[in-house]
């Protein structure tokens, strides 16, 4: 769990399943002695097909509700956790009634179980199985029965209603001729509708018989959801593809995603506590498709057929497949809950910033017309810090990745070995077409940079946009990262030091050797580090953690100006050069643990710190 901290630890008792009126039937539990009620139902399903399905396919949906609510029912400290990190990692152990217990008591199966969803959230579960008063009870009040129907799928897709799944299922029937069943999950009303239209779009040009649309609903009931991170989610929806295909005498689902995003490179090492998704992940694809084949007589494969693919890749095999008109009808936002019918993209968010980029790089824009997002890529003013960062940090990654080779990308980015051995090539191969996806990415965000510039001067967007934000400065400052191909490798990148905050003594310790209190740079680290709590309790990347603006730091710390804090800033970084050189450490790197940003403001460098909060007595 990282730094020796015990995880908070929470009980899971399930209760006999709840049957409404109606038919709806609502995994109950009780977490700490607190009810908890988790509805789930799948339609369209043949009730012939479902009755066929094995005790242990409706104990891995039961299991996987209960995971799911266990997630969002227990916060993780919220934005900024007082405890310093402690809430994120938690500890469940779980208490729960199987049809097929001598099936799910086995070690090797608990084992795979438990490591799978540690691996997808970070977090510790402890299952205890036991049996089932009435194991032939409850078989299919999950399912919502669709008219008896002889068809049946020759694949099983997960839908999400973006553009990477529908790119894969047109490829799949317009390309492979194959029928498909979409298996879309929503929680959100907003959602439900695109991914109907969008199926209603494939019956349109191919016909009914390549393509059904098999909808679940999965919500928290009453008040219950208290953490919006959902990193078990993806266990859900494999759960929920793999039961569909089982019930249709498949045995292989696939998610839809580009690589990039597959992949999830942090921006630095060491990231602390991220919501990064790790969906599909080829580590969570390969853990998956393990622990199916215990589950399963026949196994279960669980795939990425898009892994290979940027996401300009995607949205022109879409027009290459005829289907533009419909790219409107796709969302990729994150902020579902604040889309309006005018604006159906926040473009905030790295999906939206994603999204409109792949979009310019393909010339299709006229097919995604800019007055959907709230945000216009170039063209309107980014006014949050977190908005103005996220922009900002895509576009200064997408500028490494386009020069990047195998070797300085392990170097660089070592996170991408967990990929590289769950990838059906030999590692060097794997690591070789991972650097070019990466370096394709990258010259595509480039390109519509270059042709920005190109077509307009910097100074003609309004201020706080992204070109004016990138500008000539900042331009040249990331060419200037890029990795020198032919120089000798780089010294790696120093370890970050541990800065211990003791808010009611006022002091600092770094890495146990440095040690002061109650004075204008312990003041000033203090604001700097609750800021950066911030970007941890908001699962971002290190490299998107927030600035506090000048005025505002000033403010906190009680001083006149901007240019009084300029002062103490520089006296700052003078004390902790003075202060690392007189302990043996190097001078240079004290120097760098105040990083600002002449738009932004000032944060701790989160590349050289990691904070951790004294406990207080």
């Amino acid at each position: 769990m990282g730094g020796g901290v015990t995880p908070p630890e929470h009980h899971i008792r399930c209760l006999a399943p709840l049957t409404k009126s109606g038919g709806d039937e609502e995994v109950r539990l009780e977490i700490d002695d607190k009810p908890v009620g988790v509805r789930l139902r799948i339609g369209r399903l043949n009730e012939q097909l479902v009755a066929g399905l094995p005790d242990r396919a409706f104990d891995l949906l039961e299991i996987a509700a209960v995971v799911y609510g266990a997630d969002a029912a227990v916060s993780r400290g919220g934005p900024v956790d007082q405890q310093m990190g402690r809430k994120w990692h938690r500890r469940f152990i779980v208490d729960m009634p199987v049809r097929d217990r001598d099936f799910w008591a086995r070690d090797d199966v608990t084992r795979l179980l438990e490591e799978t969803l540690m691996f997808l959230s970070g977090d510790r579960f402890e299952f205890g199985f036991s049996q089932k008063r009435y194991p032939e009870a409850e078989r299919s009040k999950f399912f919502k029965f669709d008219a008896e129907s002889s068809w049946k799928a020759d694949r099983v897709l997960m839908f999400s209603g973006g553009l990477d799944s529908f790119a894969g299922a047109l490829e799949e029937i317009a390309e492979q001729r194959q029928r498909v069943a979409l298996v879309s999950h929503f929680s959100a009303s907003k959602i439900a509708p695109v991914q109907r239209n969008l199926h209603k779009a494939l019956i349109g040009k191919f016909g009914g018989d390549f393509c059904r649309h098999v909808p679940v609903q999965v919500q928290m009931k009453g008040r219950s959801l208290k953490e919006g991170t959902h990193r078990s989610r993806s266990f859900l929806f494999a759960v929920l593809g793999a039961i569909t295909a089982q019930a249709f005498e498949q045995n292989r689902v696939s998610f839809h995603e580009n690589g990039v995003v597959s992949l999830n490179l942090p921006p630095v090492n060491n990231v602390v506590g991220t919501r990064a998704t790790r969906t599909t992940h080829p580590q969570t694809l390969t853990r998956f498709t393990g622990f199916f084949a215990k589950v399963f007589e026949k196994g279960m494969r669980i795939d990425n057929p898009l892994f290979w693919r940027t996401k300009t890749d995607v949205v022109k095999a879409i027009s290459r497949l005829g289907m533009n008109d419909h790219i409107a009808h796709t969302r990729s936002c994150a902020d579902v809950h604040n889309q309006t019918k005018q604006h159906v993209h926040c473009g905030r968010c790295s999906q939206c910033i994603d999204r409109r980029f792949a979009m310019l790089a393909a010339g299709l824009t006229q097919f995604d017309p800019e007055e959907a997002y709230k945000v216009a890529l170039m063209d309107d003013a980014r006014n949050g810090a977190i908005d103005r960062e996220v922009a900002l940090s895509y576009v200064r990654n997408a500028q490494v990745f386009e020069h990047m080779t195998p070797e300085v990308l392990e170097r660089t980015f070592p996170a991408v070995l967990d990929a590289v051995g769950h990838l059906d090539y030999p590692p060097a191969t794997a690591l070789t077409m991972i650097a070019d996806l990466l370096n394709r990415h990258g010259a595509s965000v480039s390109g519509v940079m270059h042709n920005t510039f190109d077509s307009r001067d910097a100074d003609s967007f309004p201020e706080g946009s992204l070109p004016r934000l990138y500008g000539d400065v900042q331009r040249q400052a990331l060419l200037a990262a890029i990795p020198d191909q032919a120089a000798p490798p780089d010294p790696p990148m120093p370890h970050p030091f541990i800065l211990e905050v003791d808010t009611r003594r006022r002091r600092i310790t770094i890495d146990d050797r440095v040690t002061f209190e109650r004075n204008a740079t312990a003041s000033l680290l203090i604001e700097l580090a609750t800021l950066w709590l911030t970007g941890v309790g908001q699962g971002l990347p290190p490299l998107d953690y927030p600035f506090l603006q000048a005025a505002q730091l000033a403010q906190h710390l009680e001083l006149a100006s901007d240019e009084a804090l300029r002062r103490r800033v520089m006296r700052a970084r003078s004390y902790l050069r003075q202060r690392f050189a007189s302990s043996g450490l190097d001078e240079a790197l004290g120097g760098e643990l105040i990083e600002n940003n002449p738009w932004q403001g000032y944060r701790l460098a989160p590349d050289r710190v990691i904070v951790r909060k004294i406990e207080q007595d």
